[in-house]
């Protein structure tokens, strides 16, 4: 069967570019002061996953995100090279309780974009998802894969 073959498959029956190129996917939950909210996120646990991304990503749905796991808490760095969709990104401890939120974050830009708290996770959402959702800093993460 032929690449192209494969690809429209995958397009026919809906499968996300995460399954595509065998990222895992998982659903993270986040209690907020309105609800608990359900995303389903592609894992980046290893270096070259967490170093990709979402870069050059545009498919990027409403319920969906990245979910950057880092062996061991500490200040985290991003930022938005390569990037085409403005994000939310929101810093979690190791506890499971959001440190912080960098909120609509600058498409394709090399501007650092720090943790200030110490975290172990990182998801990132399509921009002004955590403003819609009440999502915000002591809010906590109820499952994390």
């Amino acid at each position: 069967m032929t690449v192209l073959r494969i690809a429209f498959i995958f397009v026919m029956l809906g499968i996300t570019s995460a399954v595509a190129t065998g990222v895992r996917t998982e659903t993270l939950e986040v209690r907020s002061t309105n609800g608990t909210h359900e995303f389903q996120v592609e894992i980046a646990e290893t270096a070259a996953e967490r170093a990709q991304g979402l870069m050059g990503r545009t498919d990027l749905a409403v319920d969906q995100g990245m979910l950057f796991i880092f062996p061991q808490s500490g200040l985290q760095y991003f930022w938005m090279k390569n990037t085409p969709s403005s994000l939310d990104i929101i810093f979690i401890g190791s506890d499971y309780k959001i440190k912080s939120i960098a909120a609509n974050t600058v498409p394709y830009s090399e501007e650092i974009i720090p943790s200030g708290l110490p975290s172990r996770y990182v998801l990132e959402v399509l921009a002004g998802r955590a403003a819609e959702l009440g999502i915000k800093p002591g809010d906590r993460v109820i499952r994390i894969p």
